[in-house]
């Protein structure tokens, strides 16, 4: 049995995050002789909406969910190293709060988890599954990204920004690379996984099943400056 923490980074999601919450909690009872999910971390960047209101409703009924609240917006990127920290069980997986990947996609990366220490979903695959595609600029843009990183950078994996990962929480991942993490906002993800490699971490690359959601909060044109600045620096550090 697989003892598993999910970490969800939420800003803004009072309309998705019931629905997402409601079908994670059907899974884990569902799947109780495969995985005990011990605990589901949402960490609440800052919403400016009802999100803090919803996870207050859900904890009262469902005691594996926690939530940690910012003051301010802080970051994707903070948001999910905050979970990560309070992150418990032997292995964590980071999802998005949209819930694109659905959860039953968790096996796929669990069953690659045990030769690896982090297993990233994919879009950019020959056996990803995508569903409903990211409007032709999205699209074309995030590829582009993939592309300057596997230049720049010289990492080999063909979609870095999918938000479905899991990750071996053990003790030399929690002492030599979560101390680490310093990319608040986007990017991130580049920067988790230029430390797995630089400490010798096994990453692995998986196909996923993955559905556009409507409502992204990345901003094109900003973001994607943004993201590439943050990626020159990560290349000096």
């Amino acid at each position: 049995m697989y003892e598993i923490s999910v970490v969800i980074p939420a800003y803004n999601e009072e309309t998705r995050l019931p629905e997402t919450l409601k079908s994670l909690r059907q899974f884990a009872e569902k799947n109780t002789g495969e995985l005990k999910f011990k605990e589901v971390l949402v960490v609440d960047d800052g919403s400016k909406d009802a999100t803090e209101h919803v996870l207050l409703r859900t904890e009262k009924d469902w005691s594996e969910l926690k939530h940690f609240s910012f003051s301010v917006n802080q970051g994707k990127g903070a948001a999910v190293h905050k979970g990560l920290r309070e992150a418990a069980s032997e292995y964590v997986l980071i999802a998005d709060a949209d819930m694109a990947t659905p959860w039953e996609e968790a096996f796929k990366l669990i069953n690659e988890i045990h030769n690896n220490d982090l297993v990233m979903g994919s879009r950019a695959l020959p056996e990803s599954d995508i569903i409903v595609r990211q409007h032709w600029l999205r699209q074309n843009l995030g590829k582009t990204f993939n592309k300057i990183i596997r230049l720049f950078i010289g990492l080999p994996f063909k979609d870095t920004q999918c938000g479905f990962k899991l990750l071996r929480n053990d003790f030399l991942f929690r002492t030599t690379v979560l101390p680490h993490l310093k990319v608040s906002r986007f990017a991130w993800d580049v920067e988790l996984i230029l430390l797995m490699m630089k400490h010798h971490r096994t990453i692995k690359e998986v196909g996923v099943r993955w559905r556009h959601q409507e409502q992204s909060h990345v901003r094109i044109l900003k973001d994607s400056f943004e993201m590439l600045w943050t990626v020159w620096k990560l290349r000096r550090r």
